[in-house]
């Protein structure tokens, strides 16, 4: 009985161990395989990837004697080592260098004698990168900047909107009070001169108005240039960043608030003869120079009158309440503070008219039927709304005064107190409106369209493309085979990100370009004319124009272009307009 039990034993051992030789025999031809892989089979390659990424279906356990070969048209490419990831089946292999246009393989092999290939056709295209100078832009008008709020240099400037919405806010208050207060003492209080307080009224609102138009000045001169904000201080450098529409009505606002001191030291220069029609032209075009907000968009000729007209409404109407608050009715006083009151009344119910009548213009010349569809319309409407209490608030002064100053002699210490409380009512309310104002200064509105301003040299290609939230305009000269010079200009949207412009010959075996645009706000950028643009080919050429916001990825651009064969030996040429110093606009 033991013979046999210990032929049976030995019998399972040997077979035991046969089993085991002929398993490991099988698992070294390996049947290990790739589920999954970036770029995957059969794949056409048009963005070169950083590294090639393969998912194994079995875990790995000798990452480091595995093999990997990757060839493009009959060139290696260059890989880093293998790296296996956490979970023992993913392996990623850095690119040292691009793949070639034409046929690719990656050829693998495991330690386990497990192997394969993965075939795909690389379709990549070299990549262009507009690079933006450091340090001061030489020349930010070459290319034009767009519209009203885009002057950009190199570096797009520091993020200071918040600060200079509230500097905003103060601008068009401390303006306002000196047109408005001189207009008011000029109609309802001529007494006013004669008195300390109206006279320290308008000083120190006009040195107020003068510092924060400085600096409102400064931070934008810096904002649209590479300067620190202590070199912005310097007004001899701000012609060179405020070059544009937008900024020379700036610069024209800040030389009328500084010359406004020839009246606001001199209040009795609007009621000389020989000086009064030029004090209060003076005051009037400093004040209307905020109707023209939209300058340098594609907006109607009427946006800019009714927007005159109603700067100059809302400025009288605040800037009288601002005189009676701190002035007429600081103290009770004689006869003429109560004929100022009436006769700001008065005046206050054609301001009130003129002020709804020209912002529901503004509203629709602006915003037409997009009110509720866009950022800009909704404020404007809340806008609305608040002007809405704000003439509620001014009717029921009216009235009260009406009513009870038609019976009065003299201004009271209550009456005084009374009135003020009114009127400062409606005053927060008016800065409120100021307040939604500046917030919707440097918005879009669906109506005002950017204007891009032509080149200055003639292209041989210009085209115009738009969607409902991408517009680019491409030009491309001298449209041959050889050196080529490229200009890039964004109308929309107001800022973006991944901004790149591809051109794909329709040529097989030819590789494309792919140029990355440094522009993160409307601009334009201009790809040099120094050999470093070439298109290989004649034939027809895909653009395709991509971006995104923080919202998503915009709808891409497309067209394409016909480019022919060169007559004439390749030469570098640079147009006029494309300055060597900088290939960037627009930061």
């Amino acid at each position: 009985m033991a013979p046999i039990i210990g032929f049976a034993i030995a019998s399972f051992i040997f077979l035991s161990g046969f089993s085991a030789l002929g398993a490991m025999a099988s698992g070294a031809a390996g049947t290990n395989e790739v589920t999954t892989s970036n770029p995957m089979r059969n794949q056409i390659v048009q963005v070169q990837p950083p590294q090639i990424q393969m998912v194994f279906r079995d875990s790995i356990a000798e990452i480091g004697k595995m093999g990997l070969t990757v060839v493009c048209n009959n060139e290696l490419v260059g890989i880093a080592l293998p790296q296996l990831g956490a979970d023992s089946k993913t392996v990623s292999v850095a690119l040292t260098t691009p793949f070639s246009a034409g046929e690719c393989l990656i050829n693998w092999k495991l330690a386990d004698g497990s192997q394969g290939s993965i075939p795909f056709t690389s379709q990549i295209v070299s990549e262009t990168t507009i690079v933006s100078t450091d340090g001061p832009a030489t020349d930010t008008t070459v290319p034009a900047v767009i519209g009203e709020v885009v002057m950009q240099s190199a570096g797009g400037g520091p993020r200071v909107g918040g600060l200079l919405g509230l500097l905003r806010i103060f601008e068009y208050l401390l303006v306002a009070a000196i047109f408005g207060g001189l207009l008011t003492v000029t109609l309802a209080w001529p007494e006013g001169i004669d008195y300390g307080v109206c006279l320290r009224f308008f000083r120190i609102t006009w040195l107020l108005a003068s510092v924060t138009m400085y600096l409102i000045v400064a931070i934008t001169a810096m904002r649209n240039s590479d300067n620190t904000f202590v070199s912005s201080l310097n007004p001899f450098s701000w012609l060179d960043t405020l070059n544009d529409a937008a900024g020379l009505v700036l610069l024209l606002r800040f030389a009328l608030v500084v010359g406004s001191f020839w009246v606001t030291f001199q209040p009795a220069r609007v009621f000389e003869p020989a000086t009064q029609v030029p004090a209060i032209t003076l005051i009037t075009v400093m004040m209307a120079t905020f109707g023209l907000t939209r300058i340098g968009q594609h907006v109607a000729l009427f946006t800019y009158i009714f927007g005159i007209a109603h700067a100059l409404a809302i400025g009288m109407w605040l800037g009288g309440l601002l005189l009676l608050s701190r002035t007429v009715l600081n103290a009770p006083g004689e006869a003429d503070l109560l004929n100022a009151v009436r006769g700001f009344t008065r005046i206050s119910g054609v301001l009130i008219i003129v002020s709804i009548v020209t912002g529901v213009m503004q509203v629709y010349l602006l915003d037409s039927f997009n009110i509720f569809s866009t950022g800009h319309g909704r404020l404007n409407l809340l806008k609305l709304v608040v002007v809405s209490v704000m003439v509620w608030v001014s009717l029921m002064f009216k009235n009260f005064t009406i009513k009870r100053l038609s019976k009065e002699s003299e201004l009271t210490s209550k009456m005084a107190w009374r009135l003020r409380r009114a009127v400062s009512t409606e005053l927060l309310v008016g800065i409120l409106v100021l307040g939604l104002t500046s917030w919707m200064v440097p918005m879009h509105p669906p109506e005002a369209r950017a204007s891009g301003a032509g080149p200055t040299v003639p292209y041989a290609f210009r085209e115009d493309l738009e969607n409902d939230r991408f517009h680019v305009i491409i030009s491309l000269t001298p449209s041959t085979t050889g050196i080529n010079a490229m200009r890039i200009e964004l109308l929309e949207p107001s800022r973006i990100n991944n901004f790149v412009v591809k051109l794909i010959p329709s040529e097989i075996g030819y590789a494309g370009i792919a140029i990355n645009v440094p522009l993160k706000r409307r601009g334009a950028a201009i790809v040099m004319g120094d050999g470093s643009f070439t298109l290989p080919v004649a034939g027809v050429w895909s653009i395709e124009i991509s971006g995104a916001t923080t919202t998503g990825e915009l709808i891409p651009l497309a067209t394409t272009i016909n480019i022919k064969e060169s007559t004439v030996v390749p030469t570098t040429t640079i147009p006029a307009e494309i300055a060597p110093a900088t290939t960037l606009a627009g930061g």
